[in-house]
């Protein structure tokens, strides 16, 4: 059970940074913006959203997933519901908040939970 959990988590951490990497130009950018000045991480709160998505999508897809395909289709299922609810939020409640940052990010987190959770439950 544990194995399936840090596996979960490990993965979407990578995976992620992996695409913040990528994309930080764009999102600092984006963030500065909103904010009015550069982009601050506070890393407490970043650790605890990433258990939370990573017992979110073990506890939701992972833990009683079958078979990977099956356990990518919930997990892009449940990315979708996730970052849809947070970055429509945003762009529902922050003027300068782009409607294409929302929808790019609304495509990785299903991309990004779907993958995880179809690598999760075939290692």
């Amino acid at each position: 059970m544990f194995y399936k959990f840090a596996t979960t988590l490990v993965l979407l951490v990578i995976l992620d940074a992996i695409w913040l990497t990528a994309t930080l130009s764009n999102s600092r950018q984006v963030f500065a913006k909103l904010q009015g000045q550069p982009l601050q991480i506070r890393w407490i709160p970043a650790v605890l959203t990433y258990l939370l998505m990573a017992a979110a999508l073990w506890f939701f897809v992972v833990k009683d997933a079958t078979d990977w395909l099956s356990a990518g289709s919930k997990g892009a299922g449940l990315g979708l519901a996730m970052y849809g609810l947070y970055d429509l939020t945003n762009y529902s409640t922050l003027t300068n908040y782009p409607l294409s940052f929302a929808l790019t990010d609304i495509v990785w987190g299903s991309l990004l939970f779907g993958t995880t959770a179809g690598l999760a439950t075939l290692i």
